[in-house]
């Protein structure tokens, strides 16, 4: 009887190890399922962030080609006072 109960104590053993081993497993796996979501949702971010960042860039290229233009018109009307100026004076 003394055998059986060492064995008995030994699978005991081995089933806790098996046990703690599964339940370490288990958190692995919710911690890369947990990892995985945050990327899902960063991606998501990402995404969205890059759509604002091409509406950006169009609303800048609109608003060089506006200052583009209203600085050639200052520039033509700096230029026709002067020579209105340099008219006047002659």
């Amino acid at each position: 009887m003394d055998d059986q109960s060492v064995r008995l104590n030994r699978i005991e053993e081995k089933l806790d190890k098996l046990t703690e081993a599964m339940s370490m497993i288990a958190r692995v796996d919710e911690k890369l399922v947990a990892g995985s979501a945050r990327i899902d949702r960063l991606e998501f971010r990402l995404d969205e962030q890059e759509g604002e960042l091409d509406k950006v860039k169009a609303n800048v290229s609109q608003n060089t080609q506006s200052v583009k233009a209203a600085e050639r018109f200052v520039w033509l009307l700096v230029s026709a006072l002067v020579g209105v100026i340099m008219y006047s004076f002659r």
